[in-house]
């Protein structure tokens, strides 16, 4: 399991999209938005919005590219004469993506907290890794199930960012819902991304229900996708 985290490890931190959407646009966008809108409670609001969106976007439509590829390559064929158990490989392989999209995470949380003066305790950081470490995994583990669904590259870009606007759309991460449609409100409700955005801003806020309502909500949705990404690679399998 180690040889395979550090591989996965390797391959993630080489990976040509992850400067520019993981790290580069989630902290232009808190500079830029951060200081155009003069609101005593955005700066929070921004600065998780981004975290999350980054740690999202690395998690989900960086990393099903590189399941794709390996799909194409038959390494997921090649699991089924080894000894390794479906699981194990699962683990590993999510959990260096998850390792990489936490370090982006607190690097964008660092800068928010540098530009807007926000107080980071180190409960507060505690919290926040918590928060930022089971959604990522998530993240990273739904893309294994993404990537089970798409043949080419331009079927798993559409998919991966089809899922990825929609979380990001429905959810208050830029604005506030209140005025939404009530069928917007009630499917943020089940998004994952706003109980990411909601554990984020308990955290920072001390908050403390709310973000321990949020991380068990994002610890069901880790549980779900881990059983869909061990189903994926089961059903690449038996194709």
């Amino acid at each position: 399991m180690n040889t395979i985290f550090m591989l996965s490890l390797k391959s993630a931190l080489r990976e040509p999209f992850l400067l520019f959407w993981s790290i580069a646009v989630p902290i232009a966008g808190i500079l830029i938005l951060g200081y155009l809108v003069h609101q005593p409670d955005y700066a929070i609001r921004i600065t998780t919005a981004m975290m999350a969106m980054g740690i999202l976007f690395y998690g989900l439509t960086t990393t099903v590219f590189s399941l794709l590829a390996q799909r194409r390559r038959g390494v997921f064929q090649l699991l089924k004469v080894t000894p390794l158990p479906l699981s194990a490989f699962v683990v590993s392989t999510s959990g260096a993506g998850t390792l990489v999209s936490l370090i982006c995470g607190l690097l964008v949380l660092t800068v928010g907290s540098l530009a807007f003066q926000i107080g980071l305790s180190p409960e507060a950081l505690l919290m926040t890794g918590l928060v930022c470490l089971v959604a990522g995994m998530g993240y990273v583990l739904l893309s294994f199930f993404v990537s089970r669904l798409c043949r080419t590259e331009a079927q798993t870009s559409i998919t991966a960012n089809l899922i990825s606007m929609s979380l990001l759309l429905l959810s208050d991460a830029f604005y506030s819902l209140d005025a939404a449609p009530a069928i917007v409100i009630q499917l943020s409700r089940f998004n994952p991304f706003q109980w990411f955005l909601n554990g984020l801003r308990g955290a920072l806020l001390r908050d403390y229900l709310q973000w321990r309502f949020s991380l068990f909500v994002l610890a069901g949705f880790l549980g779900l996708a881990l059983l869909l990404a061990i189903w994926s690679l089961k059903a690449n399998d038996q194709r």
